[in-house]
């Protein structure tokens, strides 16, 4: 549904991803009786797979097409297919692996159709041509005339994206590869390609980088709270409530909205954005020695990176703020994929409880354990580095944003 605040923001139902199941023939007996009225189809490249959207929602085509390479819709190797307004049903995933087909039925929020549609086609098809997924972003540095990959895996709300932010925006010699996924080729050295041409972008960013605010202002929004008595963040209970709606409440802070603006893009912890790689903003100096920022520009986007490390993050309040993991500690963690639920994340119900995903992974319809283990191994054996950083709090004492950022730039020699 259009916003009728903002006109660049649309509400989803469900504004999350939907359950999701094996296809027992609803997917052919669905399309048998609908499948003529999509009349929105789009090929994408996704890392060299072909993947095909065929749907009668114009915003979930809107965001393919600005998310994705796009290619003629000639013969794709995969399909998602999204119907809205299908009576019924309630809103359901349902795939079918062998046959590389995913059905989406009553669900405009477009995440289902990019992570367990698109995304998981994908890893089935490229994991025949050798290519291993990672739930992750990326960022590589030059050093010595080479270009190094940063891979930051993390579950929800741990900081994964400010980390990428600060190390592009505080180092002229960075470049934007992704933000939420890749996929790991070994041709000789281990090679991260890119999935994304613009990102799907969570937009809680601009709580802790404010330059944002204004960098989202005309970009294409989804479920960005453009009412006060609409917080995402209000719980009766203290636990489940979300951090700005506590401190606003006990008179620390001042709403966004009491200071007259017309969205919060921290009140919901699953709002988005689409956003161009080449808008990442980097700080620099000019001539007079005066700071500016400007944007790191198509020059400063790639979609190839050699992995030099992999950093894991967690937020909680007993891991010291580094740690260098050796491969069997680094795969127990990653194995494990333990998080806390964020207060505007997930259920309202799940907030602040303790939740699992394993290898922070939640995107494959069935995700492939022994295949993800055989992939930090190799990458470990290939000399990539593994540090776990923790971005919660230690010893009472809370792990600032800037700090973390500081130990990065140290383990990479910067």
């Amino acid at each position: 549904m259009q916003d009728l605040n903002v006109k660049n923001n649309y509400f989803t139902f469900p504004d999350r991803r939907p359950e999701k199941s094996r296809d027992q023939g609803e997917i052919d007996e669905i399309l048998l009786k609908f499948g003529s009225r999509l009349p929105y189809v789009y090929t994408a490249n996704i890392s060299g797979a072909r993947i095909q959207l065929r749907t009668n929602s114009k915003h979930i085509s809107d965001f393919w097409r600005l998310n994705w390479y796009l290619v003629d819709s000639g013969e794709a190797e995969g399909a998602v297919y999204v119907i809205n307004g299908l009576e019924g049903y309630d809103p359901h995933l349902f795939y079918n692996l062998d046959r590389k087909k995913i059905l989406i039925v009553n669900s405009e929020y477009y995440g289902a159709a990019k992570s367990a549609g698109a995304l998981g086609l994908t890893g089935v098809i490229l994991e025949e041509r050798g290519g291993y997924p990672v739930h992750g972003g990326c960022v590589t540095i030059e050093k010595e005339g080479k270009n190094e990959g940063i891979i930051i895996i993390a579950p929800t709300g741990t900081g994964k994206t400010a980390q990428s932010h600060e190390l592009t925006y505080s180092l002229w010699n960075t470049k934007v590869h992704s933000d939420d996924y890749m996929f790991i080729f070994f041709d000789g050295e281990p090679m991260a390609k890119a999935t994304e041409r613009q990102l799907y972008m969570r937009t809680d960013i601009a709580e802790e980088h404010p330059t944002f605010i204004h960098l989202f202002q005309d970009l294409p929004l989804e479920n960005v709270i453009t009412e006060k008595v609409k917080c995402a963040q209000k719980s009766e209970k203290l636990e489940q409530m979300g951090r700005c709606y506590r401190e606003c409440s006990e008179g620390e802070r001042r709403c966004v909205f009491d200071e007259g603006a017309d969205r919060c893009y921290w009140s919901y912890g699953n709002s988005r954005v689409m956003f161009p790689r080449s808008m990442f903003p980097i700080l620099l100096r000019n001539d007079s020695g005066l700071m500016y920022e400007a944007f790191k520009g198509e020059d400063n986007v790639v979609n190839e990176a050699t992995v030099r490390y992999v950093i894991l993050l967690t937020r909680d309040d007993e891991s010291p703020p580094v740690r260098k993991l050796d491969i069997d500690e680094a795969i127990e963690v990653l194995r494990e994929g333990k998080y806390t639920i964020r207060p505007g994340a997930g259920p309202r119900e799940k907030w602040g409880k303790i939740g699992y995903e394993p290898f922070y992974d939640p995107y494959p319809p069935e995700i492939n354990r022994d295949r993800q283990e055989e992939l930090y191994k190799r990458l470990f054996e290939a000399g990539v580095l593994f540090y776990l950083l923790n971005t919660g709090s230690y010893k009472g004492r809370k792990i600032a944003t800037h700090q973390t950022h500081m130990y990065i730039r140290h383990i990479i020699g910067v």
